[in-house]
């Protein structure tokens, strides 16, 4: 039959009927093939979407990374720019130092820098940062000291009203954001927004510097004394660059 129909074309009218019959038997014998080659593409692109996803991720988190090195590298040099104008700003003999610890105790506010007596630092040397007082050396070693900060409750800093002259102590609270000035007449002219600076009546702490803003005053019924709470000007916790302030005639004790 091959071979009279290549010779005599017998069935050249009758081969487009037979190919509709067999066509449909041809898609079903090469389905499976067509899905083993479909799902082998299929999975080769979703493995290589993902792979390049994972790469993409990669990425964005070593960008994001580079990202924040870079603000905290602006927020720095803003922060040193800042501690150099106000060194510029300071009469007295400076010391700059870097803060390298903290005191883990929540009721105890203290840091370590990397400044001890073989710099020159003593116990109760003044210490600000570029905003204000931060605080006194309390203990020193070769090559640091321990700085007790104004927030701590056991810290009082004799202080002078800006505005007025008036004169009082600052204590703190243990809160590093309030601090208390003590025995604070009623009739006292005090307000919000008043700045306290350093009066220099304890020796240590040289006049004229500035420790804190009034928040708040409350005159309690029944009550001699005003309750005034102030804000800290310092970054107290967040200063890393720090400066010890040394005056002559300052008491080394």
């Amino acid at each position: 039959m091959i071979i009279a129909d290549v010779r005599y074309a017998l069935f050249s009218q009758v081969r487009p009927y037979l190919s509709l019959i067999v066509t449909p038997i041809q898609e079903v014998v090469n389905m499976p093939k067509k899905i083993f080659y479909w799902a082998g593409e299929h999975l080769e692109s979703r493995e290589g979407l993902v792979k390049e996803n994972q790469e993409l991720l990669a990425e964005i988190l070593v960008l994001r990374s580079k990202q924040q090195r870079l603000e905290s590298l602006q927020a720095e040099n803003v922060r040193l720019r800042e501690l150099l104008d106000a060194s510029q700003r300071v009469d007295e003999k400076i010391v700059m130092a870097e803060v390298i610890g903290f005191d883990q105790n929540a009721y105890s506010h203290r840091i370590m820098i990397d400044k001890g007596f073989s710099s020159g630092a003593y116990v109760g040397q003044p210490v600000l940062d570029a905003t204000g007082v931060l605080g006194q050396v309390i203990e020193t070693a070769a090559y640091s000291s321990r700085v007790l900060l104004i927030a701590d409750a056991s810290h009082f800093v004799p202080v002078q009203l800006a505005r007025t002259g008036f004169r009082g102590i600052l204590k703190g609270t243990g809160d590093l954001k309030r601090m208390e000035l003590l025995s604070v007449p009623r009739s006292i002219d005090i307000k919000k927004g008043d700045v306290l600076t350093t009066s220099g009546l304890d020796k240590r702490f040289p006049r004229g510097y500035p420790v804190g803003v009034v928040k708040s005053v409350r005159l309690p019924a029944g009550q001699s004394y005003a309750d005034v709470d102030v804000v800290p000007l310092a970054q107290l916790g967040r200063s890393r660059h720090v400066m010890l302030i040394e005056k002559s005639g300052v008491s080394r004790q």
